[in-house]
């Protein structure tokens, strides 16, 4: 893909092809948006055009041998970094980890090592590190000299979600690049297996990520059956359901995860573990938003659209202040996934806190 097929990006391409065109070009790039609009398949195709040996109007020419060898994912001026090459490390107890940030070991090994080693078939050499706001401190530090300067004309593009989490001094050394979430239209035209109804539901729940509803429309079970049951059965929660309820959680969230890694081979199963139970916890936030705001918004704006009435008796349940302090709670389990604390029970503590409110009578 060369960066003129990039689509919905029109600002970010623009900012990249200018800067090549007046050989202006950053010697570090930070590619900041929520996941699944883009990032890394404009980062792959900048790469493309850095490492081309013959350009054509500021965009790769697509038939070089350093543009074939890209496209055959071969090329080896091109590294890809994320957390989970630590399974590749030359030193045996690095192997055994299961990291959940980005290790300084992987930047050192798979980074900054490389980096010495001059380029072997263009002129330039290009890194492109995923998930970059896991970096943690010490790795980010460890980046510092090499971002002011990459050696042997390397380039560094970081694909960042959550640009807070990244050090300042990180930030000041690279140009920071935004990307936007995608049209509705875009993302329901780009998922033609789904009906309109689920695909809009799903563009509505990841903010216009077209990379997060495609994974969640392929996912077995059926995700979107899976949101329904669960916000109907939310819509009618007593007390005495909190343990049968969160076990029905994490049992269903097991198999999503199993299901999510047959589509993102080499990913850590650990992660795909707590991002299928941070799913269940979107859903819920979603559903609470929708009863704030379903009285003013009207049904067709709300992302569960098509269980109206399920957020509507939301709403007469715990009222707009009650589904605000949910929201807070959903958010709490959130941290409490990412921070791997007592994952068999953060729903069960979630759904027992709901009925603390008070508001949820007992049978």
């Amino acid at each position: 893909m060369k960066l003129a097929d990039i689509f919905c990006q029109d600002k970010a391409v623009n900012t990249l092809t200018r800067a090549f065109e007046t050989g202006r070009l950053a010697h570090a790039y930070i590619f900041d948006g929520i996941d699944g609009v883009g990032k890394f398949t404009t980062a792959k195709a900048f790469a493309k055009l850095l490492l081309c040996q013959t350009p054509v109007n500021n965009d790769s020419c697509g038939t070089c041998e350093s543009c074939r060898m890209l496209d055959a994912d071969n090329h080896p001026d091109f590294h890809h970094i994320y957390k989970e090459l630590i399974a590749f490390s030359s030193d045996p107890a690095n192997r055994k980890k299961q990291p959940i940030d980005l290790p300084i070991a992987v930047i050192r090994e798979f980074m900054i090592e490389k980096m010495q080693i001059r380029p072997g078939l263009s002129a330039s050499k290009v890194f492109v590190i995923s998930e970059s706001e896991k970096l943690n401190t010490a790795s980010q530090n460890a980046l510092l000299k090499i971002l002011e300067e990459p050696p042997n004309k390397s380039f560094i593009i970081l694909i960042c979600s959550k640009l807070d989490n990244l050090l300042p001094t990180t930030k000041s050394r690279s140009q920071i690049v935004h990307f936007g979430p995608l049209s509705e239209e875009k993302i329901i035209e780009k998922l033609p297996e789904v009906n309109k109804t689920e695909a809009k539901y799903l563009t509505r729940l990841t903010n216009g990520s077209l990379g997060q509803a495609e994974i969640l429309a392929k996912l077995e079970p059926s995700f979107y059956g899976i949101k329904k049951e669960l916000i109907d059965k939310f819509s009618k929660f007593q007390v005495a359901d909190s343990v049968d309820f969160a076990q029905w959680i994490n049992a269903t969230a097991g198999q999503l995860a199993e299901s999510w890694m047959k589509l993102k081979a080499g990913t850590s199963k650990s992660d795909l573990g707590r991002a299928a139970k941070k799913i269940f916890c979107l859903v819920l936030i979603s559903a609470f938003s929708d009863a704030m705001k379903v009285s003013f918004a009207g049904e067709e704006k709300i992302t569960n659209f098509e269980q109206s009435q399920q957020v509507k008796s939301i709403v007469n349940r715990f009222g707009q202040l009650g589904c605000a302090d949910l929201i807070e709670l959903c958010y709490e389990t959130i941290r409490f996934i990412d921070a791997s604390v007592n994952e068999k029970l953060v729903f069960e503590h979630l759904l027992l806190n709901c009925a603390e409110s008070g508001i949820i009578s007992v049978k």
